[in-house]
């Protein structure tokens, strides 16, 4: 799981996108759900150009996803 400010976040998760690399990202509105599914419905409710990333997880080829997520830090 990776953190940043919101423009590496969505940096990161445009490059793990197109490189298509496995992807779990996180947005500020999940945290209010408490449900699986819900967070599910406010993640496709946010516009796919402009997510309100908090967090991302990527899995993919350790270059694939170095490049990815350059500038991030790893949340603690």
């Amino acid at each position: 799981m990776f953190e940043g400010d919101r423009a590496g976040l969505q940096a990161a998760y445009r490059i793990a996108r197109d490189r298509e690399l496995t992807l779990a990202p996180f947005v500020h509105a999940m945290f209010a759900t408490g449900r699986y599914e819900a967070n599910r419905a406010v993640f496709r409710a946010q516009p796919a150009d402009d997510l309100d990333l908090v967090g991302i997880a990527l899995h993919g080829p350790k270059r694939a996803v170095d490049k990815a997520v350059k500038g991030l830090s790893l949340h603690p």
